[in-house]
């Protein structure tokens, strides 16, 4: 066996809710290589039962030290898309910029928010996807409202960069490596041609699948990158790139699949929709093996409580998965960690009472990466 490869049996994923801070849905983005996992949750709030998208809340999930510790980091209309292995989360909050409300792209790290610039000097949206352990981050900034036109966005200690297009108006970043390699979409500026996978490597930006449509959503270290293309039939192929290569993954019973992400040790993780309408969490050995359907990891009083693993979201070096748990009878959609060693018990935490943003949007610049030495109460500093 090959020390890329992993001998799945019936006990070696131990699955936890992460559950809610009392309201029906959770998301789950990102996770690092310590198991702390960036992502949005929501309270049980007045109105919040009329509507599936209620207000989110940018959230940590602390797994790293054997503690279950939820917090959450920003207010209202707030989500967190990446972290990185020091700690820095990233993603957006909704904060007032010149007398309106805008969506920003935002940094958090001890207890400090920082927002980032846009391309638009904030008059128009931007989002932090992703940062790597060198705190370079990337996502995107709109610079036309009107048309949302978005570019794909990079943030460094030189300041905000548009990473452009294949042509036409529109890219977005979602994945940046610990050497510099961006994954994403963009648009060639043809007619039905709106998006295709590519990633920004030394300066340049190369289309993965020139004849389909697609998106790169993830990328290792290695420089493999995974996403999904659009195949001749219009259904969408979980995809991985192999030095510029492309292969399309296997599905068990799929119209659909997607990947999501991809570890260091090749694993990928994604969703297939099948014929029936079911939406299944699914997990790749590798770029050739034969997906594993997470189900299976569920007891099977969970199963009959209407549970299901409908989406893996991101997986760590360790094979830690996270990922969305829809309950079919109750309609809740939760977040989701599978371990490997038996670390249980994650649940939703008391909220703050306050959250510490910052009172405008004053830094132009991430000045420098952000570390610092991990301890085992990481978020104490945030109130």
């Amino acid at each position: 066996m090959s020390s890329n490869e992993v001998s799945f049996q019936k006990n070696i994923y131990t699955y936890a809710d992460l559950s809610t801070f009392g309201g029906q849905y959770s998301f789950v983005y990102a996770i690092n290589n310590t198991g702390q996992m960036a992502g949005s949750d929501t309270k049980n709030e007045p109105g919040d039962e009329s509507v599936f998208a209620p207000a989110t809340y940018a959230a940590i999930w602390d797994n790293s030290y054997h503690v279950s510790k939820t917090t959450l980091l920003s207010g209202q209309d707030s989500n967190a898309y990446g972290i990185n292995n020091l700690s820095t989360v990233v993603g957006s909050s909704s904060e007032d910029i010149n007398g309106h409300t805008q969506t920003v792209a935002t940094a958090w790290q001890n207890g400090e928010t920082r927002y980032l610039p846009s391309l638009s000097n904030g008059q128009y949206k931007s989002i932090a996807r992703a940062i790597n352990d060198h705190g370079v981050i990337v996502g995107e900034s709109f610079t036309n409202s009107a048309s949302n036109e978005s570019r794909a966005t990079l943030w460094d200690d030189t300041g905000v960069i548009d990473l452009g297009t294949l042509g036409g108006k529109y890219s977005e970043a979602f994945a940046i490596n610990n050497t510099g390699t961006v994954a994403g979409w963009a648009s060639t500026g043809k007619p039905d041609d709106f998006m295709h996978p590519v990633i920004w490597k030394e300066g340049k930006i190369i289309n993965l699948s020139p004849t389909h449509l697609g998106m790169a959503a993830s990328i290792n270290d290695y420089g493999i990158a995974a996403g999904f293309i659009v195949d001749e039939q219009q259904s969408s192929r979980a995809t991985v790139w192999i030095n510029q290569k492309e292969i399309i993954l296997t599905s068990n019973a799929g119209t659909y699949s997607y990947t999501n992400a991809i570890n260091n040790k090749n694993q990928i993780v994604g969703s297939e929709l099948t014929k029936d309408g079911q939406q299944h969490a699914l997990l790749w050995n590798g770029p050739d093996s034969a997906p594993v359907n997470l189900d299976q990891f569920l007891d099977q009083s969970q199963i009959d409580d209407g549970w299901q693993l409908s989406g893996a979201s991101g997986i760590n070096d360790k094979g830690w998965i996270i990922g969305t748990a829809s309950n079919a009878k109750t309609h809740e959609v939760h977040a989701f960690v599978l371990t490997s060693d038996g670390i249980t018990g994650l649940t939703g935490a008391a909220p703050p009472e306050t959250a510490q943003v910052a009172a405008t949007v004053a830094v132009t610049t991430v000045a420098s990466p952000l570390t610092h030495e991990a301890t085992a109460d990481i978020w104490s500093g945030m109130v």
